[in-house]
């Protein structure tokens, strides 16, 4: 039996030298190294999250932006009429500023603002939708805008209600920022009123 030891060296037919088997064995292979690209599942969540999350913020600061637009447009008519009107027209003033809360008071209330509110229910209905101002408008200063446009040169402390008229426009709960509880009792409100008249 001729047997040969695998690992002893072979003598090669065609050039008669030995050869080394393991000189012919090649080096170990290694694996590809890992791409970035295409991430792992759990990469893939985490970015679908983060997209859903920024889209959702972005919608939700654009919509409150535009739900309150109406606030900015306000307070710059308040502050254009307080240059416009000097001193001695504080009738004007008054007019001006009770148009102002009325527009305010349809953009910011839509279809749950009963327009036809007039005299001290007028006042007391801003008091109630903002109450920071603290009973002014039916109480206190507010009480100008009653008669105060229709009088000839009318007294009242005009930086204090100006003052109290930007409050309000800053500060009250507009249609979105009511419970659901007051909203289903002012449109119950709203329906009583109109029928009425």
């Amino acid at each position: 039996m001729n047997s040969q030891d695998p690992l002893s060296p072979t003598t090669s037919p065609q050039t008669g030298q030995a050869q080394d088997p393991l000189a012919q064995l090649q080096d170990i292979h290694l694996p590809a190294e890992i791409g970035i690209w295409p991430p792992a599942w759990g990469w893939w969540v985490t970015a679908i999250l983060l997209i859903g999350i920024l889209a959702a913020t972005i919608f939700f600061v654009k919509r409150k932006k535009s739900r309150n637009a109406y606030r900015s447009l306000a307070i710059a008519e308040l502050n254009n009429i307080n240059l416009k009107y000097g001193a001695e027209q504080h009738s004007e003033y008054l007019q001006a500023l009770s148009i102002i809360l009325r527009r305010t008071a349809l953009s910011g209330f839509g279809a749950g603002f009963n327009a036809s509110l007039k005299g001290i229910e007028w006042l007391e209905w801003l008091d109630k939708q903002c109450p920071n101002t603290k009973h002014q408008f039916s109480q206190g200063v507010g009480t100008a805008l009653l008669t105060g446009p229709y009088q000839k040169s009318p007294e009242f402390d005009r930086n204090d209600l100006h003052n109290l008229s930007l409050l309000w426009i800053k500060e009250h709960r507009n249609q979105w920022q009511q419970s659901k509880k007051e909203t289903v009792n002012k449109e119950t409100a709203n329906k009583e009123a109109n029928n009425h008249v």
